[in-house]
């Protein structure tokens, strides 16, 4: 009787899952359902082809549904599996169920570790017609479970092995573990020896260190490199940085200490010479810096700019001379003029690093004058009027024809001849270059605008600075070193003057540097 009630239950259950079945409305519900789960979700045929994922697999494995229809789970298992688990997950599915890890693989490649159970779909007789699997990611399970053994393992290894003085104490000041290093320092012989001890009156010299040691665990639950002076066994006196943690029990009551003693005797003898060492080496190592920026600049020159041209002489005239006899004149002359260009090249740079080089070791001719900034500009923009012509680049000199300054003409010449240069190198075809000239004071100021591309701030801070690598190339892609703006600036200040720039980006740039009026006027 039992048993056809039972019976008649099991045909009512079915009964009403049929029904479930029947509406649209609930298969969209129970698609929906599944999409909604957090876990990966698979329903394979029994060859383990796909027929089903939901939407957390897709996401996670990076497929598309048309995509992995179909698909043997085998294209996503890892070769790095042991052969042995996918066999034990085989045979534990077709027997009804497996449940462990695995490595699989996404669309792109990328390994990651899952937990996966597996279990079989039977229809009514019983028979199994499908697998189902339920995985999710553990990556970030099994790189906690591995970080937290290793440092288990190094937290042991740290307490045999360490040199500092690695402890544990109850509240009343005695020792629960001490590690090896702890007992050599202290000349702890033996574990009776080590539980006689009180701490606060057998090791501390000022027992009150002891109750503010205290009294600040109570308040903040740690306390970070807390000196104290302890006495050894040997009476002989340390001094210690302390840092412990309070160790709690369930109820949240401090029942113990925990810390790291860490012996800083020498460096306390030694701070004060230390200190005054350091104040000397300060100094030093600023005018070391100094000096090495200014060694690595010029190495950094010769080493790259200096090899590129070079590396273009060599190139163009070994072709000259392997092939000349089959080059046609218009190449012979094309190749003439590369080599002519780069020649001009290394000539500037070697011309930019000798009156550097002399800058620095104050052996370059000073002989300032009074003179017509004006006359010096239009000889500047004489010769490099060819360069301008080349962009259609229109230069205009608008410096007053009455103001006169008193500086070295050569130095002057040289740095509006780098301002020029720079202005052409950074301006468009058929832009502008103007110079001009106001009185100010004591001194005339003296500008070069162009209508080029203009720099960010944070490219003008890097200007002018030797310890800051800074090189831009032009708009027909010209390179520089990006020595003569230091140039500029330390013979402008020889002259006693100043230099600055304005700039926005797409609008141009402006150069403005001052120099004295008369001698009287010079700094």
């Amino acid at each position: 009787m039992n048993t056809s009630r039972n019976h008649s239950n099991q045909q009512h259950k079915i009964s009403h899952q049929d029904k479930f079945f029947e509406s649209k409305e609930n298969i969209k519900l129970l698609i929906h359902a599944i999409n909604s789960v957090h876990e990966c979700i698979s329903v394979t045929n029994l060859n383990h082809e796909i027929i089903f994922v939901n939407q957390t697999f897709l996401e996670t494995y990076g497929y598309k549904l048309e995509e992995i229809l179909g698909k043997n789970t085998q294209i996503l298992r890892s070769d790095k599996n042991d052969p042995r688990i996918l066999k034990e997950l085989s045979e534990g599915t077709q027997k009804g169920g497996w449940h462990g890890r695995l490595l699989n693989k996404r669309k792109d490649g990328s390994e990651f570790v899952i937990e996966l159970s597996t279990s079989v779909v039977r229809n009514e007789n019983g028979e199994p017609i499908a697998y189902i699997g339920l995985s999710k990611d553990i990556t970030e399970i099994v790189e906690t479970e591995e970080k937290l053994h290793e440092t288990e393992k190094k937290y042991q290894e740290l307490f045999m092995e360490i040199k500092d003085i690695v402890y544990e104490s109850t509240i009343d000041g005695k020792f629960v573990e001490l590690n090896p290093s702890g007992m050599e320092f202290l000349g702890i012989k033996s574990l009776d020896e080590l539980n006689d001890i009180n701490i606060t009156y057998d090791l501390y010299i000022n027992p009150e260190d002891r109750e503010k040691f205290k009294n600040e665990l109570i308040k903040k639950g740690f306390v970070k490199d807390f000196e104290i002076e302890i006495k050894k066994r040997n009476g002989e006196i340390a001094v210690v940085l302390e840092t412990s943690v309070a160790v709690k029990n369930k109820e949240g009551e401090i029942v113990g200490y925990r810390g790291i003693l860490r012996d800083i005797t020498e460096r306390k003898k030694q701070e004060a010479q230390l200190k005054e060492l350091i104040e000397k080496l300060e100094t030093l190592n600023q005018e070391l810096k100094n000096s090495n920026a200014s060694k690595d600049k010029f190495f950094s020159i010769i080493a790259h700019d200096l090899r590129s041209p070079f590396s273009s002489l060599l190139s163009f005239s070994e072709f000259l001379y392997q092939d000349i006899e089959e080059l046609s004149k218009d190449e012979i002359k094309s190749f003439a003029e590369n080599i002519n260009e780069a020649a001009k090249t290394v000539f500037s740079l070697l011309e930019n690093l000798l009156q550097w080089s002399r800058i620095q070791i104050g052996t370059i001719s000073f002989s300032p004058k009074q003179f017509t900034i004006h006359n010096t500009a239009s000889k500047v923009i004489n010769i490099l009027l060819h360069n301008a012509a080349i962009k259609n680049i229109e230069i205009t000199n608008k410096i007053n024809n009455t103001h006169t300054v008193y500086a070295d003409e050569d130095m002057i010449f040289s740095v509006l001849q780098n301002l020029l240069s720079n202005a052409i190198k950074f301006t468009h075809e058929n832009g502008k270059i103007i110079f001009n000239s106001e009185e100010k004071d004591s001194v005339i100021e003296v500008s070069i605008s162009d209508t080029g591309i203009g720099m960010e701030e944070s490219e003008i801070e890097k200007l002018f600075r030797i310890d800051v690598p800074f090189t831009k190339s032009g708009t027909n892609n010209e390179k520089g070193s990006g020595l003569g703006l230091i140039l500029c600036k330390e013979m402008i200040e020889k002259n006693g003057g100043k230099i600055w720039v304005k700039s926005k980006p797409g609008e141009g740039t402006t150069f403005t540097f001052s120099l004295p009026k008369n001698k009287t006027d010079q700094l």
